[in-house]
């Protein structure tokens, strides 16, 4: 703390001979003048002391017959002199005393809290369109307005709280609850095979089973009835509905080419920047010419944070765009079997994650341009599919 006040209140950097420091010193005790970071170098001793401080040690030590010399003023006075022609600097100072003096009145940043399905930007974007964005002064938000507004705009807000801390509004929301979606709702409906495949057992199921266990059936081929053959009743419908599991066989085909085209970068970068203040943007560096037929685009935003208070609302964008160009390459036999079997078991565990594996078995050839291998595997899965009864007279 003290060297932060010597540095507003500016200070000398002195200079004298080793051999008048013992007299310096005498000096400064005897008028009570405060010195610091006093170091010998070679010959000579340099010490600081206040603009006001050095003034009376010169003056006391000329009366004594010893020299001090003044290396150089540091501090806010100096920095005054030196830059008081230039005006463009004192303004800048004054705008962001300025900015640092609203910002305690200004929202300078939203945060979510409770959001699952929803994102921040889509909260955000409910809120600016009910009267609440960065920007906004805190007096002339009402939260309350706002949180009603939110509620009775959105579908997927069921209740918001926002409790506006410092420069911060902090929101809380509760999602509505999703009904889940039962798919079509028909007045009667069979159960049909999704694929070919062994029976090998019924769950939860809900209408006439016209197959048993065991059974082979095709894909296509009703498994589960709707309608009911009643003698007292005569015919009823229903939708039948369930889990029908059967052992199935299938088969994935992953083909990799010998022979292909790889990015390489070229080493070429055409480079935006942008000032961000609030949800303006202003371009101020570009690289002449345009950008390149063919690159990838790299875009980062970074905002400002001053004393780690969290981030304000004015940052710098910026925008690389890498050209890139392709060259030919050939993968080894082993390279692209490796690539097969990686695609494959992505495949694999999207198409049958809901599925028990049995078995594998796996088929690999070459061609002259191409790496192709086959997994035939056996499973368990669900082959039950539902299928609308059209039925005269009825929805």
């Amino acid at each position: 703390m003290r060297r932060i006040l010597l540095f507003i209140g500016g200070y000398w950097l002195l200079r004298a001979d080793r051999e008048d420091a013992a007299q310096i010193m005498n000096i400064c005790q005897r008028y009570g003048f405060i010195y610091r970071d006093l170091v010998f170098e070679g010959d000579c001793i340099l010490f600081k002391c206040s603009l006001a401080t050095a003034s009376r040690l010169r003056e006391r030590c000329g009366e004594a017959g010893v020299g001090i010399e003044s290396v150089r003023a540091y501090g806010v006075p100096s920095l005054f002199m030196r830059y008081r022609r230039r005006y463009g600097v004192f303004a800048g100072l004054l705008l962001f005393a300025a900015i640092i003096f609203f910002s305690g009145r200004v929202i300078w940043d939203i945060r979510i809290d409770g959001n699952e399905r929803l994102s921040e930007e889509e909260v955000i974007g409910a809120l600016r369109e009910c009267g609440m964005s960065v920007g906004d002064l805190r007096r002339e938000v009402d939260t309350a307005s706002v949180e009603n507004r939110v509620m009775i705009a959105s579908d997927d807000i069921s209740w918001m709280s926002i409790n506006i801390i410092g420069t911060v509004a902090e929101v809380e929301i509760r999602e509505s609850e999703v009904v889940p979606d039962e798919g079509e709702s028909y007045a009667a409906s069979n159960i049909v095979a999704a694929r070919d495949g062994y029976i090998e057992l019924f769950e939860d199921v809900r209408g006439k089973i016209v197959l048993e266990i065991g059974d082979y059936v095709r894909e296509g081929e009703l498994i589960v009835s709707g309608l009911y053959d009643s003698k007292t009743a005569g015919i009823r419908y229903t939708n039948a509905r369930g889990r029908v599991l059967a052992r199935v066989e299938r088969e994935f085909c992953a083909e990799i080419p010998l022979k292909y085209d790889k990015k390489v970068y070229t080493g070429r970068t055409f480079t935006e920047k942008y000032l961000i203040f609030f949800e303006k943007e202003i371009k101020f560096y570009g690289n002449s010419g345009n950008s390149y037929e063919s690159c990838d685009t790299i875009d980062t935003v970074e905002y400002l944070d001053i004393f780690s208070a969290g981030e304000l609302p004015v940052g710098i964008r910026t925008v690389k765009h890498l050209e890139y160009t392709y060259e030919s390459r050939e993968r080894e036999p082993d390279e692209a079997l490796a690539l097969a079997e990686y695609r494959l078991d992505i495949e694999m565990r999207g198409e049958l994650r809901e599925s028990e594996l049995l078995r594998k078995r796996a088929v690999c050839e070459y061609t002259d341009d191409a790496c192709i291998l086959r997994y035939r595997v056996e499973c368990i899965e669900d082959i039950a599919r539902i299928k609308k009864i059209e039925i005269e007279g009825l929805p």
